[in-house]
């Protein structure tokens, strides 16, 4: 079974417990999953936003985060991850309106997919613009409804 990409709009929503997180766990079952170094910054920033008007919600998810982040593998970002972001970024800007950290979450799940072989990575997201850019670089896996 293939290794699944989750990234961060996926990750939150996980932390939070909502719909859309529910069914990424369901999708995620048994299987080994990876990231990329960013989730866990972009990640904080998506909860810290959620709950600017109920902090006390926040060192939950928190931990709840860090339970996932720590149970999946870290793909670095490394100066060939940025590289090969930014050809995606010239690659996908106009057409599909990729944005810079969706292009370094794309070209981290390039990264570990060329370690692994060709097909052996699949990916999670809730983001359409960056769902249609996993696609055309030739990936599968699944966009979440919001």
């Amino acid at each position: 079974m293939a290794l699944l990409y989750i990234d961060s709009s996926v990750l939150v929503s996980m932390a939070l417990g909502d719909q859309r997180g529910l069914q990424a766990l369901a999708i995620l079952g048994s299987r080994d999953s990876c990231t990329s170094d960013l989730s866990a910054v972009e990640c904080q920033a998506g909860l810290s936003f959620h709950y600017a008007d109920a902090p006390g919600g926040l060192p939950p998810a928190e931990q709840v985060l860090n339970a996932l982040l720590g149970r999946m593998q870290t793909i670095q970002v490394t100066s060939a991850v940025l590289n090969q972001a930014r050809t995606l970024v010239r690659r996908h800007r106009s057409g599909i309106g990729l944005r810079t950290l969706d292009a370094l979450h794309i070209a981290s799940c390039a990264e570990i997919q060329a370690q692994l072989g060709a097909g052996s990575v699949e990916y999670v997201t809730a983001d359409r613009r960056q769902h249609n850019a996993f696609t055309s670089e030739g990936f599968s896996g699944t966009l979440l409804p919001r």
